[in-house]
Parts: C-alpha cells; sequence; structure tokens
C-alpha cells in the first residue's frame, strides 16, 4: 500500500493529507493575527545598552499555547482525536518559531 503523505514548506517531516489540511487551515485563519502580536510585542521591547530585553520563554508560552487551544478546538470541531495530527502540530509550531525568527531580525533591522 502506497503512503499518502506530502511534504510542506521548511518542514523536515512528511504530513498526511488530513495532517496538511489543518496545518493549511491554521495557516489561513491564524497566522496572521498571530504576527501582528509578536510585532506588537516587539514594539513595547525595551533597547539596553548591548542589546535588546525581552522574555522569549513567556513569549513563546504565550504562543505555544494560544497555538494548542486552537488546535484542541479545531480537533473537537472535527471530531478528531488530537494524537493523531501530531506531526502537523509539529508543522505549525515550527512555522511559528520562523516567524518569531524573522519578525525578530526585522525589528532589529529597524533599530
Amino acid at each position: 500500500m502506497l503512503s499518502r503523505t506530502e511534504r510542506i514548506e521548511e518542514f523536515h517531516l512528511k504530513l498526511s493529507r488530513s495532517e496538511k489540511e489543518l496545518y493549511e487551515e491554521f495557516v489561513k485563519t491564524e497566522e496572521a493575527a498571530l504576527v501582528l502580536e509578536m510585532q506588537q510585542y516587539f514594539a513595547q521591547v525595551k533597547v539596553i545598552v548591548g542589546g535588546i530585553s525581552f522574555d522569549n520563554t513567556s513569549l513563546w508560552s504565550k504562543i505555544g499555547n494560544r497555538v494548542g487551544v486552537w488546535f484542541a478546538e479545531v480537533c473537537a470541531d472535527k471530531n478528531q482525536n488530537e494524537n493523531l495530527f501530531r506531526r502537523s502540530k509539529e508543522a505549525i509550531l515550527q512555522r511559528i518559531k520562523n516567524l518569531l525568527a524573522k519578525t525578530i531580525r526585522e525589528w532589529l533591522g529597524a533599530k
């Protein structure tokens, strides 16, 4: 039997079609709001001598919780078990990490 897995950009694992659909739904519905939230967060970050001062763990925790809640709600709406879509959640978090890094680079470039 052939495996029906697909690749998505910037993620090292292959995903099933349903996992990829969940990933794409997140990108369409939630990603822009998270990027805006990250940009607003960095607008409030204090610049200190020799660098910046921000609490990355609280920001990432907040993002992770938001992704987790979204993921749980979508799986509940579709009557799906969250554990069956772990790679999809990993891919979403990987994409958000990449967007966070991009946001930091843009913020530092603007300073």
